[in-house]
């Protein structure tokens, strides 16, 4: 071949790399109840390649639903001593994704290239590790280690990130299974571990650029990292949204699709609200505090990273991926109505503390504080009365029981003492969140809200605004809830008006896939 047809070739593949790489890139995250079946990994490898026709695409994918879980529990069997659970659950665990292998590819043993082969390989030895690491566990009588666990905890990511890699492959559509460990670096908070965007960002270039330009998909394992000299971390809950936003923020994404089980967010939980509607866009102002007041749609933390970079981030349907769908930008578009969405966390709880007059009660109060701080113990909402000297803290159940043994614990003098009353516990209340960022600087908004909860009849127990004016909180009793946000949902949700919508799409089984 002549040095003109060198030339030519190289011209030819230069303006083809182009073409590639000036289309939009999209980091598309499917969670654990998008995979939950053979059918439900096919819809997805339609979906992706469907999508890589016109735009560039990397996939983020959770575990099949259940099977960190069923992870946990095995460690957690294990550690305890007890064999016989530990071994069913490694059963379930195996059993699990061969069932999944038998269904989605050919059985075709024989032929060493085959997906067949190939998944059923990769399965063995993720099976094996976690096995073995079991077994160690049972043997040793002794704690997990944190990095052990770390380990172990996101190889049902792996497996699936192998499974849809294959089936996008058999889609016609070229794609390559990724490890996290090698593109998202991490601290070495193991559980809970943190990104470092900047070497996240130059692994990102080195790994999934090229695999970019050769015109392939990559398909991450979410949930996972690693730190500098390479141990496996894990991201902690909302690890696979996360994964996401943080590879979308890293390689400069256009956009990251959210792919759940819901047709976006919602103006209230349409189990209560039978009218509530999808809101087409929101900001992620208003996403994280939904997120944080029971809309189980994306995780708080994972919004940042694309809050940061200014990625949005689309909150798709699986199930119905014609749907549109919610966007959550820096600023959502003018709303009809200053409200957006009324959510609920049922089951909180409200601790109320009183110390004597002639205590400080700041100084009290902020040695709680600071130990729940230490704990990583978030309030829903707080309330004080200095002139009464009395604390409110309103928090999860769960959280709730450890704040309590928390208070015996760091007050157990003064509490004997008499310096601080017995801790008052009422339990079985409800938070209810109306939230909207149009409420800021908007007139009367407390006033309509407390209005339908009057026309319910209902006391409110503790109530709070943030600084923001975002939201408005406020604890009524449990068994009141959901009559509470039919009637503040009516007040401003139902106009034939309110065209846009933060929970869950009616019809659809609910389901968290914030892992």
């Amino acid at each position: 071949m002549g040095v003109e047809g060198s030339k030519e070739i190289n011209d030819l593949q230069h303006r083809q790399e182009n073409q590639i790489m000036s289309k939009r890139l999209i980091v598309m995250k499917f969670g654990g109840t998008s995979v939950g079946s053979a059918e439900r990994f096919r819809q997805c490898a339609e979906i992706v390649a469907g999508a890589a026709r016109h735009d560039r695409i990397v996939v983020v994918v959770s575990a099949v639903a259940g099977v960190t879980d069923l992870i946990f529990r095995t460690i957690d069997a294990a550690r305890r001593g007890d064999s016989v659970a530990t071994e069913a659950n490694l059963k379930q665990f195996e059993f699990i994704h061969q069932q999944l292998l038998a269904e989605l590819f050919d059985r075709k043993p024989g032929l060493p290239g085959s997906a067949y082969k190939a998944v059923q390989d990769f399965i063995a030895d993720v099976f094996e590790q976690l096995r073995s690491s079991s077994r160690a566990l049972l043997a040793l009588h002794s704690d997990v280690s944190a990095q052990t666990h770390d380990l172990l905890a996101g190889l049902g990511e792996r497996i699936s990130a192998c499974m849809l890699a294959h089936c996008i492959q058999r889609m016609g559509t070229t794609s390559e299974f990724v490890r996290a460990e090698s593109m998202i670096v991490t601290d070495n908070n193991f559980g809970n571990a943190a990104p470092e965007m900047e070497a996240t960002a130059a692994a990102c270039k080195s790994i999934l650029l090229p695999i970019l330009e050769r015109g392939a998909v990559p398909v991450v394992a979410g949930y996972s990292g690693a730190t500098r000299d390479g141990q496996t971390t894990t991201l902690g809950r909302g690890g696979s949204d996360y994964s996401a936003t943080i590879i979308g923020a890293a390689s400069g994404a256009d956009e990251v699709w959210i792919w759940t089980d819901v047709n976006g967010v919602l103006s209230a939980d349409p189990r209560i609200c039978p009218d509530a509607t999808t809101l087409k866009e929101i900001s992620f102002a208003e996403a994280i505090e939904l997120a944080y007041y029971g809309a189980k749609v994306i995780h708080p933390k994972a919004a940042y990273p694309a809050m940061d970079a200014g990625v949005p981030v689309w909150i798709k349907n699986s199930f119905s991926p014609e749907a549109v769908g919610t966007k959550i930008t820096q600023a959502a578009a003018p709303f009809a109505s200053p409200v957006k969405a009324v959510t609920c966390v049922n089951h909180a709880t409200l601790l109320t503390l009183v110390t004597g007059r002639e205590v400080h009660s700041a100084e009290l109060f902020g040695r709680l504080f600071l130990r729940m701080g230490q704990e990583r113990i978030d309030t829903l909402f707080a309330t004080q009365s200095s002139p009464e000297h009395a604390l409110g803290l309103v928090l999860r159940r769960e959280d709730g029981i450890r704040v309590l043994k928390l208070i015996q614990n760091i007050f157990r003098i003064e509490l004997a003492q008499g310096v601080l009353n017995p801790v008052n516990v009422q339990d079985d209340i409800a938070v209810i969140t109306v939230l909207g960022e149009s409420m800021r600087g908007t007139p009367g908004i407390i006033g309509r809200v407390f209005s339908g909860v009057a026309r319910e009849n209902v006391s409110v127990i503790a109530v709070a605004q943030g600084a923001s004016e975002l939201s408005i909180c406020f604890a009524v009793p449990s068994i009141h809830c959901a009559d509470i946000v039919r009637s503040v949902h009516n007040e401003f949700c139902s106009q034939a008006d309110f065209a846009v919508a933060a929970c869950v799409q009616p019809g659809v089984p609910m389901a968290s896939e914030v892992r």
